[in-house]
């Protein structure tokens, strides 16, 4: 997983309940461009808020693959650049000791932004590249309060190893085995206070009798004690938090189909207030999808990305969001800050056939 980079052109089914009283009324937001970044056009770069800045890194400058085909992997680019939105100017970054790119992935943890890819795992602060020790398996990277946290994504291949990294002494430590079993699609969000986990039982055929659900346990500040594990009514999929809720973004539901049918829709969204435990229906998002990323999906202002939109999960408000200017586009870059999201690169979706090199701040 990439944090905050995403391929935009997608397609995207709608589903889900609206709130009561029926969808809440869009508004509208435009882009602006930004100065031009001092790297050559490209795509599939990654990014990062780090903070204070946008930081782009990586990608290729080879011909992009068009988002329906398969295509072999391409060479990846080192150098990179930052943007200040404060005064507006790039400045271009110290290049990366390795390639990094499509795959990969880079997080801001603790003042500091870290890249793992499955050959090394870095630190970048004071405009350095520092190679640090890899992590003991592979799974999502992800800011854990400040520390740096993989957590493996499934257990068909073996117990899961999830670690967490001190940057005082420079090595990984083990996470204690969490509660829920053996599972999969296991994924997870720091709330604020303590590291949340999703997973789905792992079973010998997930669905074919009854939904895979996604269940969930915490674990504390420390990284140290698991609380009890408790149940959903979601299949899961994607998640992001914003405004003291955990948000499950898909808009999809499933059935069973009609052999082995489970007897009622279940969605893959929804919306959990952590500080009570109320549960809330993600609310139909508008239609047509909007531009920005369906996965990982964005939290920025408050609000994250359902449906290419960004939704107010405290009052089901919609930001309906317009095209970026050009027409939409896939390979991009694009990173949440604090209230706005840069989307820089990529390729325009009618024209696959050359890499773009400028970018558009959407403010929230």
């Amino acid at each position: 997983m990439r944090r905050g980079v995403a391929t935009l052109a997608v397609a995207v089914t709608l589903a889900g309940c609206a709130p009561a009283g029926g969808q809440s009324p869009a508004a509208d937001r435009s882009w602006t461009a930004v100065a031009p970044a001092p790297l050559p056009a490209r795509h599939d770069a990654l990014g990062v808020w780090d903070g204070r800045r946008f930081v782009v890194v990586g990608g290729s400058a080879e011909r992009p693959c068009p988002p329906t085909a398969s295509c072999a992997p391409v060479a990846g680019l080192t150098d990179g650049a930052a943007y200040d939105p404060a005064d507006g100017t790039w400045r271009p970054i110290a290049a990366a000791p390795v390639p990094l790119g499509e795959g990969d992935q880079l997080v801001a943890a603790g003042g500091r932004v870290y890249a793992l890819t499955p050959a090394a795992f870095l630190g970048y602060d004071g405009d350095r590249w520092t190679r640090l020790p890899p992590p003991p398996g592979t799974g999502l990277l992800l800011d854990a309060g400040g520390t740096p946290v993989v957590i493996a994504g499934t257990d068909e291949h073996g117990p899961a190893v999830d670690a967490a990294f001190d940057v005082a002494t420079g090595a990984w430590r083990v996470l204690p085995d969490d509660p829920l079993g053996p599972s999969f699609d296991r994924t997870a969000v720091w709330t604020g206070d303590r590291l949340l986990l999703g997973a789905k039982d792992l079973v010998p055929d997930p669905g074919a009798t009854k939904p895979s659900l996604l269940r969930l346990a915490t674990l504390d500040a420390a990284l140290t004690t698991w609380a009890a594990p408790t149940t959903t009514e979601i299949l899961g999929g994607s998640v992001t938090t914003a405004g003291g809720t955990v948000v499950w973004t898909g808009t999809g539901s499933a059935d069973g189909g009609r052999i082995g049918n489970w007897g009622r829709s279940y969605p893959e969204g929804g919306i959990l207030a952590f500080g009570t435990g109320a549960w809330r229906p993600l609310p139909a998002a508008p239609r047509p999808a909007g531009p920005l990323p369906v996965d990982p999906p964005l939290s920025t202002g408050g609000r994250v990305t359902v449906g290419g939109h960004l939704l107010d999960p405290a009052t089901g408000e919609w930001l309906r969001l317009p095209d970026p200017p050009g027409g939409r586009r896939f390979a991009a870059t694009v990173v949440a800050g604090p209230d706005m999201v840069l989307l820089w690169g990529g390729t325009v979706e009618h024209d696959a056939e050359h890499n773009l090199g400028d970018g558009h701040l959407l403010r929230v």
